[in-house]
């Protein structure tokens, strides 16, 4: 599955998640912004803008996002939006609130993290 298979509901997932992890931080590192830049490309710049300001007008707060994300999207998509947003968030140093909402999700969505190299040594 490719983001631009996403259906409407789950690019407002999407969108509102990377909106949360990106108010987390104070500054956009070179790795969050490549990520950011892929998702845009591949919604295409007008349809990413348009799906971000309805995210940001729908989730007032992290309540409203999380009650909305458990009921959204199909595994398939749930496994790429995760993967995509863990993406970004690991563009710099994990906040502790993108932390929470991350394992929070993981849980809620029955998604498995695993981190390449972790365990190894």
């Amino acid at each position: 599955m490719e983001l631009g298979e996403l259906t409407h509901l789950e690019q407002l997932a999407l969108l509102g998640l990377i909106q949360f992890i990106g108010e987390s931080n104070r500054e956009v590192t070179d790795e969050e912004s490549d990520a950011i830049a892929a998702i845009v490309s591949a919604l295409g710049e007008d349809h990413y803008r348009k799906v971000a300001a309805e995210a940001d007008e729908r989730f007032a707060d992290e309540e409203a996002l999380r009650n909305y994300l458990q009921t959204t999207g199909r595994q398939e998509a749930r496994d790429l939006i995760y993967g995509h947003v863990l993406q970004v968030a690991m563009g710099d140093t994990i906040q502790n609130s993108e932390s929470d909402l991350l394992e929070w999700l993981a849980d809620q969505w029955d998604i498995e993290v695993e981190i390449e190299g972790e365990g190894e040594g």
